[in-house]
């Protein structure tokens, strides 16, 4: 508990201003800030010419790459880095670099950040094209590896606030995996370590987080980052930022985004640990059993249903909108809202409650359905 408690502090005097918004492009990642212990480099272009950087940091034989915003509407992992860029500028890690080469690219998806969607200028995840290699920014991170051939990936994302646990009843904050390198989920030395590291985590900060952290899907998909590196040899982690109860801009995920890549990179860099892993099967899975609201007990045509409204993020005016969209109508008994609304029977119009469709305006004012970002 004190171990997360110091790193607790840590990112407080380390956490940088100015990053509140989920919106976050290369004009934010401020690397003329940065010390000379670093080496910030170009590693090429995007489809849309937009630069792809890279900071180079350490001098241990250990070598970490470390890739966020390879969705670009995933920011949140990317704040943590620059928080630790910052703490790693106010002399804070110091054994991690004794021991650790750090390579990391911030944006790997600048277009896609740009415009705020998941997806490349050519409207092609990237995270899907790791065999196929068919994108300027595929084809960077792809050679980085070889010209660099990492000990360890970090793959940082965001993940939507529909997951919880199995058992749970809290939604999934954080989520990690050791990607499978082939369709039988076999286990090597490499994918151990990945294995090792998340059960560390996950021991560490369930003292604080407690039914917060979990799993991510571990189906086999040759054309994702992450079981590609895993296959090449590099003990590689999926780092998923998820949500806490409200906080859709995700800042107090940023912070226990922060802790989980520092305790990740201080086991690393510590010889003595051994990489054996006990617990790391047994950590709960990710689970689709939440709505952003639901509005329980609505009369639709002379039927009692349920309503599951999810949130659909836009860029607007240079920052995120989160508007309403209806996304079931249904009993969801088996689901939870983060936040649910009792309608008493209420009759509502059907054409004011369709699928896939925003949210009623009326309806959404009456309700006072907003956001305190």
């Amino acid at each position: 508990m004190n171990k997360i408690k110091d790193l607790t502090d840590i990112f407080i005097n380390c956490r940088l201003s100015g990053l509140s918004s989920k919106y976050l492009n290369n004009d934010h990642l401020r690397l003329d800030e940065l010390k000379p212990l670093f080496k910030v480099s170009e590693l090429g272009y995007s489809v849309n010419q937009e630069t792809i950087y890279c900071i180079n940091i350490g001098k241990g034989r250990t070598k970490v790459l470390l890739w966020s915003q390879m969705h670009g509407n995933e920011s949140t992992s990317t704040k943590s880095l620059l928080d630790l860029m910052n703490a790693f500028n106010n002399n804070e890690f110091l054994d991690v670099l004794e021991n650790c080469t750090l390579f990391i690219i911030p944006i790997l998806n600048p277009d896609g950040a740009r415009e705020y969607t998941r997806v490349n200028y050519n409207k092609v995840d990237l995270n899907r094209d790791a065999k196929n290699n068919s994108q300027p920014e595929s084809k960077l991170l792809n050679d980085y590896y070889e010209k660099i051939k990492p000990d360890y990936c970090f793959n940082l994302h965001d993940q939507r606030t529909i997951y919880g646990g199995e058992k749970g009843i809290s939604p999934s904050g954080l989520s990690f995996l050791a990607p499978c390198y082939d369709i039988q989920s076999s286990i090597n030395v490499n994918r151990r370590k990945s294995m090792c590291v998340i059960e560390h985590i996950y021991n560490d900060l369930s003292l604080v987080i407690k039914d917060r952290i979990r799993l991510y899907d571990d189906d086999y998909n040759e054309d994702c980052f992450g079981d590609h590196f895993q296959k090449k040899g590099a003990a590689t982690i999926l780092f998923e930022s998820g949500f806490f109860e409200l906080d859709y801009n995700r800042e107090i995920t940023r912070k226990y985004m922060f802790i989980s890549i520092v305790t990740a990179l201080n086991l690393i860099s510590d010889k003595s640990k051994s990489i054996i892993t006990t617990e790391y099967l047994s950590i709960p899975t990710n689970k689709v059993i939440f709505y952003d609201i639901i509005l329980k007990n609505v009369n639709v045509d002379s039927m009692n249903v349920d309503i599951g409204i999810n949130f659909i993020e836009t860029l607007k005016g240079g920052d995120v909108e989160f508007t309403p969209y209806v996304f079931a109508r249904e009993d969801l008994s088996k689901y939870s809202g983060h936040k649910e609304i009792d309608m008493h029977n209420r009759k509502i119009a059907k054409g004011a409650l369709i699928i896939d469709v925003k949210l009623n305006k009326s309806l959404v004012n009456e309700l006072n359905i907003k956001l305190n970002l």
